[in-house]
């Protein structure tokens, strides 16, 4: 992020949830003085994640010598600036992780997930059985009435969000424009 935003800060980092792969980089992006937003049930977790002492090989933020800060999620929150809305929406029912955050960009109809749908290869047919967790993330999508357009899986390619319907044999809900 500091290639592609250079000499701009980075206020901010949205945690999608506790795993591992999803949450390695607190610690480093804390110690550069971003705030980690995460789901309300990860805030202690990840207030302990921060606080703990990093002495036998000091990391980013133990030499920064700052504090990690964390902004707890419910079940939804808007950043806004004078131009655009970042919201933020937890995964309601997921068998995946129940804390798991997405975020949706209302102006480019893009949604940001992890976990909750991987996209095939492109051109391959639907799945023998559907994946549930691709069909959590549609009933979530219609119970939040987002009009998605374009999926950014945090494993995979950008996709259609036809493609999420297909794979669940499903059409979109009507939702708001």
């Amino acid at each position: 992020m500091k290639k592609i935003a250079q000499g701009k800060p980075i206020r901010y980092v949205v945690n999608s949830h506790h795993h591992f792969d999803h949450s390695g980089g607190v610690r480093a992006a804390a110690g550069d003085g971003a705030t980690i937003i995460t789901q309300a049930q990860n805030k202690a977790y990840f207030e302990r994640t921060l606080a703990t002492k990093s002495v036998i090989a000091p990391d980013h933020l133990a030499k920064s010598g700052r504090k990690g800060r964390v902004i707890p999620v419910g079940d939804k929150m808007v950043l806004r600036d004078a131009t655009r809305a970042v919201e933020l929406y937890r995964t309601f029912d997921s068998n995946h992780s129940d804390t798991l955050l997405m975020v949706y960009l209302p102006k480019e109809k893009l949604l940001i997930e992890a976990d909750s749908f991987t996209p095939r290869p492109p051109n391959s047919p639907p799945p023998a059985q559907v994946d549930p967790n691709n069909a959590n993330l549609v009933e979530n999508l219609a119970k939040l009435n987002l009009a998605v357009d374009r999926i950014l899986p945090l494993h995979g390619r950008v996709a259609p969000a036809a493609e999420l319907y297909a794979a669940t044999g499903s059409q979109p809900a009507p939702t708001r424009q």
